[in-house]
This record gives C-alpha cells, sequence and structure tokens, in this order.
C-alpha cells in the first residue's frame, strides 16, 4: 500500500501484519478522498484531522499527505501504533505533527472532557475518520461519542466504514453520499 496524492505521494505505508487490521485499500482510499474533496479543503490552514482505529494509519497519512496541518491516530493496540510509528518516520513526519494515542477510541473520545486530556491535543476536529474492526460493532457507540462530545466541527466532515450489515442510526449528522465497495460501505457525513 502506498500513499496516493500530496506531498506523500508513493510512501509505503506499512506492512502491518496484526489480526484485526483490515487495510484500507489505495483504490479505496482514493475514492474516500475524492468525495469529501467535494465539502472540504485539507490544505485549509489549520486542519485538525482525527484518525479513530486507525489500524495502518492509512487515512490519516493520506489526509497529512493532501494538507492537514496534523492528524492524531487513535489505535489501542501498541504493536500496531508502533508500526504507524515507523510509517510516520519513514515518511518524515514529527510526533508533533501526527501524535498517536495508545487508547481504545471510544474511551479517547470520552476522555476529551478529561483533566488528564493534554492540552496541546485539540478537542474538535474538521474530519474524522473511523474504520473500528467489523465484528466488534464499535461504529454506533463511536459515532454516538463524536457527537456527544461535539468531536466534530460545524462543517466538519465524517467519514465512516463499515461491512454492509452494521447501519449508524444517529439523526445528527447530514449523510452526504455513501460508496460501496464489495462488502465494505463507506457512509461519509457532515456536521451542519
Amino acid at each position: 500500500m502506498n500513499i496516493t496524492s500530496g506531498r506523500l505521494k508513493g510512501a509505503k505505508i506499512g506492512p502491518v501484519n496484526h489480526d484485526g487490521v483490515r487495510p484500507t485499500t489505495d483504490r479505496m482510499r482514493q475514492a474516500i478522498f475524492n468525495a469529501i474533496s467535494h465539502h472540504i479543503d485539507l490544505a485549509t490552514p489549520n486542519m485538525e484531522v482525527l484518525d479513530l482505529c486507525a489500524g495502518t494509519g492509512a487515512l490519516g497519512l493520506e489526509a497529512l499527505s493532501r494538507g492537514a496541518k496534523r492528524c492524531i491516530f487513535v489505535e489501542k493496540n501498541p504493536l500496531v501504533a508502533e508500526e504507524i510509528r515507523k510509517t510516520m518516520e519513514h515518511c518524515g513526519l514529527s510526533k508533533e505533527e501526527s501524535p498517536i494515542a495508545i487508547s481504545d477510541a471510544v474511551a479517547f473520545l470520552e476522555g476529551i472532557d478529561s483533566p488528564k486530556y493534554p492540552p496541546s491535543i485539540p478537542k474538535s476536529w474538521d474530519c474524522i475518520f473511523c474504520d473500528p474492526p467489523y465484528a466488534e460493532r464499535l461504529l454506533n457507540p463511536l459515532t454516538d461519542a463524536i457527537i456527544r462530545k461535539h468531536a466534530l466541527k460545524k462543517g466538519g466532515i465524517y467519514v465512516a466504514e463499515h461491512d454492509l450489515i452494521e447501519t449508524i442510526t444517529q439523526k445528527e449528522l447530514t449523510l452526504l453520499t455513501t460508496l460501496t465497495f464489495g462488502v465494505t460501505q463507506v457512509d461519509i457525513f457532515q456536521s451542519l
């Protein structure tokens, strides 16, 4: 897998050979970023991105390559998080540009209001990517936490990747488009 566009185009991502890590393919990432480009410009100054259940970090890395100022990667498996760090290092990305939180994604969102939450990390983002393990059915709890904690800025884009069985039940965000790739569906929402 490689970054498909921007300043890091062609940089290799991974490999992450751990159970439960299901990378977003180059083709899917291109389609996702083409779709969101109609609604948000990642190269806008101070663009903040959150990559929940980051896995390989491909979505966040792609956003950084396309101009985002910073991406926070949230990955609960320390071994997988270490692979993201190695890819970042290979790409010349700093910890300040791309911090990694080793945390359960729901716990990370719930902890935004905690006094222990680092002041240098934003509490809301312009774009949030969410690609949880399909079998764990985390998409609705994560989406609910994003809405409840106001983690998505007004006008922000939320990209939720899931299997065809799971559906998102929230009513607060506006569905912009749905992309389908085999057994995978990507819903793209906006906070209005």
